[in-house]
């Protein structure tokens, strides 16, 4: 009896977690959607991929439209060697075709790009490489003294691959399509880093803005019965769906917290009894905020980072859990 209704407790606050982590991915996805910060990131990460001894360009240079690219006349060398600036590698690569047509505005601008393929990345860069005879031909032989042309680290990083090929201009884009997988995943690792960061921030914001104190949940689905029982009556109801995204638009979280705020659970700013018999905002004594809400919007916001999809996938493990224990 005793561990079933741990078991409860915790069933309990994994679905206020999960119902706040869907109003935390809403305002991520907003923000990120004005912002632009995906295809901000990717520019970002291209840029100092293949100018690693330049400083990456600043978010103004991606609204404007990218420079000329030099005509085919001209030797790419003359690109990445010291001297007047021109377009960088990163540059050159938006402005190419297979890449430029990724732009959903058709306006050449890097920010609204939010993924390259790795074939379309090879193909495009293995063409800026390689150099132009005056008729428009591909001088696919020369383009191992390009490579010798492009700034170090990039240099010994490509000409490795080069050796490796063979000279092989097809097993080289093949290995240019490695390495670029290999570096957005260490790219991928970091942006999730920074997302959780910025996640973080999100769930402080709705952890105090409805309230919601773990801390003061936890002691309130363990004590009260009723509560408790009503709350996981919700989380069973929920998780007979199939997945997250059956819930996401502003409506069905709004609904699924004025639910939560149904039960009883402390949470919101209203006022709650205290050990004296009078009453004041949950989780506050003499107006300000006690130790315990505020390590318990703490332990929500960090709880809230990780995401909806992971509370989901633990509540249904715990109902699951939980059947098992009845079957036995």
């Amino acid at each position: 009896m005793f561990a079933n209704s741990i078991l409860e407790v915790v069933i309990g606050l994994v679905f206020v977690f999960f119902v706040c982590s869907l109003a935390v991915s809403g305002i991520n996805e907003f923000v990120r959607t004005i912002l632009n910060t995906r295809a901000k990131a990717l520019w970002t990460a291209l840029s100092r991929m293949l100018d690693p001894s330049e400083a990456a360009a600043q978010p103004e240079r991606l609204t404007a439209r990218l420079p000329e690219a030099p005509t085919r006349e001209q030797p790419n060398a003359g690109q990445h060697e010291t001297g007047a600036r021109g377009p960088s590698l990163a540059e050159l690569l938006y402005d190419h075709p297979l890449i430029s047509r990724l732009d959903p505005t058709r306006l050449h601008r890097p920010t609204r790009i939010t993924h390259i393929a790795p074939t379309e990345f090879a193909r495009a860069l293995v063409d800026i490489l390689t150099p132009e005879d005056g008729d428009g031909n591909k001088r696919w032989e020369q383009l191992g003294d390009e490579i010798r042309t492009l700034p170090r680290p990039l240099r010994a990083q490509f000409l490795v691959l080069y050796e490796e090929a063979g000279g092989n201009v097809k097993e080289f884009r093949q290995a240019i399509e490695g390495w670029f997988v290999s570096s957005m995943d260490r790219v991928s690792e970091w942006y999730r880093r920074r997302t959780r960061v910025v996640m973080f921030g999100y769930g402080l914001i709705v952890a105090i803005a409805f309230n919601v104190s773990a801390v003061h949940v936890t002691s309130e689905l363990y004590e009260n019965d009723i509560v408790r029982e009503t709350v996981v009556e919700l989380a069973a109801a929920r998780t007979a769906q199939e997945n997250v995204q059956e819930c996401t638009d502003r409506t069905c979280v709004e609904e699924e917290i004025g639910k939560i705020v149904d039960t009883g659970l402390p949470v919101l700013w209203r006022t709650c009894p205290d050990g004296d018999g009078d009453s004041g905002l949950c989780g506050f004594e003499n107006g300000r905020a006690t130790a315990a809400t505020i390590v318990g919007w703490l332990i929500t916001a960090a709880a809230l980072s990780v995401g909806a999809a992971f509370w989901f996938a633990l509540l249904k493990r715990a109902f699951h859990f939980r059947s098992r224990m009845g079957a036995s």
